[in-house]
C-alpha cells in the first residue's frame, strides 16, 4: 500500500491549557493508530509543527480532524506527497517541545522532495529529523509530553 505524508504548521489557540493538550494527544494517539498513521508533533509554546505519514485514506481522515481541531488555527501545509518509507513507524502521536528559533528554522526551510529517500541537508524534513533525533541518528527517542 503506498504511503503518503503531510507536514503542516499552525498557531496554537491562546490560553491553551495543558490538560486540553494532554486530552488532544490521547485522543489523537488512539485515532491515528486506527487509521494506520504515524508521525510527530512539535510545539514551541505558540506553534505546532506536525509531520504525519501513512496510507492515503488514513492520512486524509487524520488531516481532516487536524483541520477541524479547536486547539489551533491558521493551518499552513508545508508539504504533502507520496513517500517511500515511514520515518516514524512506531509513533502514532509522538510529541516534543521545541525552542522557537529551531521551529522557525524548520518551518522556513524548503519543504520540497519529501518523497525522495533521505531528504537533503537544509530541507525542512531533514531539519525536523535532525531536531527530533538530537543529532544521534536515533529516530525513535523517548517522547516528552507537551502538556502537563
Amino acid at each position: 500500500m503506498p504511503l503518503h505524508a503531510i507536514a503542516y504548521v499552525s498557531q496554537a489557540r491562546s490560553a491553551l491549557a495543558p490538560q486540553e493538550l494532554d486530552a488532544l494527544l490521547a485522543d489523537a494517539t488512539a485515532f491515528n493508530r486506527m487509521a494506520g498513521v504515524t508521525g510527530v508533533l512539535m510545539f514551541d509554546g505558540e506553534r505546532f509543527l506536525q509531520y504525519l505519514e501513512g496510507p492515503r485514506d488514513g492520512l486524509d481522515s487524520v488531516y481532516g480532524r487536524v483541520l477541524n481541531a479547536s486547539v489551533h488555527h491558521g493551518v499552513r501545509q508545508l508539504a504533502a506527497g507520496a513517500v517511500g518509507t515511514r520515518w516514524f513507524p512506531h509513533w502514532t502521536m509522538a510529541n516534543r517541545r521545541i525552542d522557537p528559533l529551531t521551529m522557525t528554522h524548520i518551518i522556513n526551510a524548503p519543504w520540497t522532495g519529501i518523497s525522495a529517500g533521505r531528504p537533503a541537508a537544509g530541507q525542512g524534513l531533514a531539519l525536523l529529523l535532525r531536531s527530533w533525533t538530537g543529532g544521534d541518528g536515533e529516530l525513535e527517542p523517548a517522547a516528552v509530553s507537551l502538556g502537563s
